[in-house]
């Protein structure tokens, strides 16, 4: 596991395939800038997943900009994987 220059972030290859996540959690980057994205308020962050602090999401908001190819590959993928999964579920034919 590699610590990152972001206190509450981390990235383990054995933790949600080593996307970068809050430290301790299984709570990705890319999910937390997607929620600041649909115009959630970090305190709306914080509720929606009470187990992080404000200071978590401003990490995680400071390494998604800081990186946001990373993460914005991220996202990619996982609207790929869904694409896939309504293919194989008939939900897209």
């Amino acid at each position: 596991m590699s610590r990152i220059d972001y206190r509450n972030i981390e990235k383990d290859a054995s933790r949600c395939g080593g996307q970068a996540v809050i430290v301790g959690t299984r709570l990705r980057v890319a999910t937390i800038l997607t929620c600041y994205r649909l115009g959630m308020r970090v305190e709306e962050i914080v509720q929606q997943y009470p187990q992080i602090k404000p200071a978590d999401v401003h990490d995680a908001l400071a390494y998604a900009y800081d990186h946001l190819a990373e993460i914005e590959a991220d996202l990619a993928a996982d609207d790929e994987e869904m694409v896939k999964r309504q293919l194989q579920d008939g939900s897209l034919a």
